[in-house]
């Protein structure tokens, strides 16, 4: 399963979409950036940057940030 850590913005929405067409088994985590929760020490060590959004691959047991990298991890998989 997926897990996609984000919030409602336009890059956080591109992910949710590519999961629903690709029909992958996801869970939304959502991340209050008005309320700095991108800058907890977990997330950090999902996203370095603390950018949204995240995806966790349980299967895989990986992580990966950045909505591209993502998208493109997404089509390969």
């Amino acid at each position: 399963m997926i897990e996609l850590l984000t919030a409602n913005t336009p890059n956080g929405k591109k992910i949710s979409i590519m999961l629903e067409e690709i029909e992958f088994k996801y869970k939304v985590t959502k991340v209050n950036i008005f309320k700095n929760e991108q800058f907890d020490p977990k997330f950090r060590a999902l996203s370095p940057f603390s950018k949204i959004p995240v995806i966790v691959d349980h299967e895989n047991n990986e992580s990966l940030f950045e909505s591209g990298a993502i998208l493109i991890y997404l089509g390969e998989k």
